[in-house]
């Protein structure tokens, strides 16, 4: 048995000798395997600590391990942060629900992602974009944690800074919406954008406006070298600023200081173009107030004087026409008598209205309703209307409008106003009168259909001497503007060629 055995001793030799180095290779493997792994591993190292800041806490959040990066950014060495938790970092700017979800999150065993802001050692405030990834024992609950940040301060500095310059623009956006009237053009001066106060301003919806050109606003009181001048101006990339009178929708006139901005393409030719407009509609007839004002108060200065000088030569001159008529048998001669103090009359009729310029201010103010004192005018122009062929229609809001007037020197105002307008259509029309109360004042329109007046004498009028009519002297719009000035109020006219023209009136209204 022995020998049997001992004949099979070099099988079982040889049998271990391979077996053993079997085993020995395969540990050199193993060890070849775990070493580049292992150097797989630190170069996995080496590249997060040189890109990311990584932190190691264990279940309660206790930090184990920092990288370089870490320390670097916080400003902490580190033995100040091993064995502290992350609220040695808290900024204050998130609240504890935030936490509170991010601690439910990854004590579940889900991982976190999400930004968070830090506050470093020396104070300062600095952004990390944050995964969490927990490790998980056999019995599935977290052991430890591991945190990749990415310093994200400089992103979310340009992020705030986009959304301060966002708001920057928008509060501009918001301030010029509610100040001014907008609108963009292309290059070809056709509307593409129209702010709110456009529209409201035009009369016409942002549908109406949007593929229009601004012709459609076109008052037809500048010339077209105006609008030429203009457009060179613009056209080769200047700003362009004036005064311009637009026509709304329901054909009233608006004025707007303009401001109009080119914006050029890479080849310096204008691609589109924004209009700043602000409405001085009040500024202007304000203006055109007290241009007249100044007119009339040169005026009145010379018609104290001219009034006493030919009221009393007047008065002698028709007393003794009148005596000579007495004992006149002479029909020829009669006539002839009249025709004298026919003239008389006239010019003693001017003298009365340079006098009312003379001494503006209304005699005696009394409260009164203008409703009745309007239709009393209308009354005693019906019969030479009617010959002319012309409807007066009267138009009023409420029962009773109250004002402090001189009744008289009123009624004045409307005689004239209202015979112009009947002046204006010698073939026939119509004139309509409105009183209404706006906003505390009364305001009345007269308006005819008459053949209107052409733009460059309409800013003449109201002034001395100027007038429309072939046998006028302008006095009794001249007076008229003065009598209403005298009551605190204004006048602005509107008129256009074959169209028609309108008296605005404006005074106080009687408050209780």
């Amino acid at each position: 048995m022995s020998a049997i055995i001992e004949s099979f001793n070099p099988i079982l030799l040889f049998a271990g000798t391979v077996i053993l180095s079997g085993l020995i290779m395969s540990g050199i493997l193993i060890r070849k395997r775990l070493e580049a792994s292992n150097t797989h591993l630190h170069d996995v190292q080496a590249a997060l600590d040189e890109s990311s800041i990584v932190a190691i806490t264990d279940p309660k959040g206790i930090i184990t391990y920092v990288n370089d990066k870490f320390v670097e950014i916080s400003k902490y060495e580190e033995y100040e942060l091993l064995g502290k938790n992350h609220n040695i970092l808290n900024s204050g700017y998130h609240p504890p629900e935030f936490f509170h979800q991010l601690w439910k999150t990854i004590g579940s065993g889900e991982i976190w992602k999400g930004e968070i802001r830090n506050k470093a050692k020396d104070g300062s405030y600095y952004w990390v974009e944050t995964i969490i990834v927990p490790f998980l024992n056999k019995k599935n609950k977290p052991y430890q944690y591991v945190s990749i940040r990415t310093d994200i301060s400089a992103l979310k500095t340009a992020e705030a800074n986009l959304n301060n310059s966002l708001k920057e623009v928008n509060d501009i956006k918001f301030a010029l919406d509610q100040s001014s009237i907008i609108a963009f053009t292309d290059e070809k001066g056709i509307i593409t954008n129209v702010n709110e106060r456009f529209c409201e301003i035009s009369q016409y919806s942002r549908e109406e406006l949007i593929g229009q050109n601004h012709s459609l606003l076109n008052s037809n009181l500048h010339s077209k070298e105006f609008f030429k001048n203009l457009w060179k101006t613009i056209g080769s990339g200047e700003v362009w600023k004036g005064e311009i009178r637009n026509k709304a929708k329901d054909g009233s006139y608006y004025w707007v200081h303009t401001t109009i901005v080119p914006f050029m393409n890479a080849n310096e030719k204008p691609y589109q173009y924004l209009a700043i407009r602000n409405d001085i509609t009040e500024r202007k007839k304000t203006e055109e107030v007290l241009h007249r004002q100044d007119k009339l108060a040169a005026v009145g200065q010379l018609a104290a004087g001219v009034a006493h000088e030919i009221r009393n030569p007047l008065t002698t001159m028709k007393g003794y026409t009148e005596y000579l008529q007495l004992d006149e048998t002479n029909e020829e001669r009669q006539e002839f008598l009249s025709i004298i103090l026919d003239e008389i009359d006239r010019v003693n009729n001017i003298v009365e209205d340079f006098m009312v310029l003379a001494k503006p201010k209304a005699v005696e103010l009394e409260e009164r309703d203008i409703i009745p004192i309007i239709k009393n005018v209308i009354s005693f122009l019906e019969f030479e209307a009617r010959k002319r062929e012309v409807k007066i229609r009267f138009e009023y809001e409420g029962d009773i409008i109250q004002i402090e007037c001189d009744e008289n020197r009123l009624k004045q105002v409307f005689l004239n106003f209202i015979k112009n307008g009947i002046e204006a259509m010698p073939d026939g029309g119509d004139i309509t009168v409105r009183a209404s109360i706006v906003n505390n004042q009364v305001q009345i329109a007269i308006q005819d259909t008459g053949v209107g007046i052409p733009q460059e004498k309409l800013k003449n009028i109201g002034e001395p001497f100027f007038t429309t009519k072939k046998n006028g002297n302008g006095l009794g719009l001249m007076v008229s503007f003065k009598i209403i000035e005298s009551h605190n109020g204004k006048v602005f006219i509107e008129s256009e060629l074959n169209k028609g023209t309108t008296f605005n009136i404006v005074l106080p209204a009687k408050t209780a």
